[in-house]
Formats: structure tokens, sequence, C-alpha cells
């Protein structure tokens, strides 16, 4: 019996191999971005933060996507830039985005700042996709039920 469930334990290790290096291999400094689709668009440059607390959405990008601000629900607190600045957010909106083969609801962060991100995916979504992401590899992999 302890083999089997080793066995199926180890079918859902999430692992990182050097073939999925991209061709700098280990001498690259990148971020990682993902695209992902909302509705009938296909966002680029969302950037994978796992120290961020927050998933952010920069307004312009809520504006590409069609929103208004009346969409964005009330609830603007104090967030610390990476900067150590203090800003303050416009609201929270909920996104349905599709990552990978799967459909994720995304709470989002509403800031006005100038963004080298369309998106930010933090902590919430991470831990609650059970993503594991490696900047080294450029990929960001989650289990999910096909």
């Amino acid at each position: 019996m302890a083999n089997m469930v080793g066995q199926v334990l180890e079918s859902h290790d999430i692992t990182f191999h050097v073939d999925e290096l991209p061709p700098e291999r280990l001498r690259h400094n990148k971020a990682l971005h993902i695209t992902v689709q909302y509705e009938d668009y296909f966002i680029t440059r969302i950037l994978i933060d796992g120290g961020s607390s927050l998933n952010i959405c920069p307004l312009v990008t809520l504006k590409k996507l069609g929103k208004r601000l009346h969409e964005i629900k009330d609830g603007a607190i104090n967030v610390k830039a990476f900067d150590g600045s203090q800003r303050s957010t416009i609201g929270e909106i909920s996104l349905c985005l599709q990552i990978g083969s799967t459909w994720f609801d995304v709470d989002f962060q509403v800031i006005d700042v100038p963004a080298s991100y369309n998106l930010l995916l933090g902590r919430p979504w991470i831990h609650a996709a059970g993503a594991v992401a490696s900047t080294l590899h450029q990929v960001v992999k989650f289990e999910w039920n096909q």
C-alpha cells in the first residue's frame, strides 16, 4: 500500500527540467511574465510576483478591457509600493482569467499608476492556484482538474 501512495504522490509532483530553460539558459535576469485570456482579449505581460501580497490591476489595463469605474467595488486600501512609497488603491475588481487551460476568478486591487506590466499576480493567486513559479525556467506550473 505504501508504494501505491508514493507513486500517486510522485505523479503529482511539480518539477522543472533543464530542457525547459530559455535559450539564455542560466544567464538571464528576466522577470516572469505570462499571457492570459480575459473574455475575447489576450493580455500579455502578466507579472508573476511571489513578493507581492496583492494581485494588482493598473487602471489603464482595466480601461483597455472595457471596464468602467462604476464596476470597481469600493474598498480602497493603502499599499506600499516596491520603492517604499504609500499609495491608495481605487478599489477591487474580480476578473475571470484563463491561465493555461484553467479559468480563475481573480480579485485585483485597482491602482492608478504607470506600470511595466498589464496585471500582477501575487501570492493571493499563486497560493489559491497552488502554483509554483520558476523565474529561472520562465514558467509557472500548477495542477488542475481536466
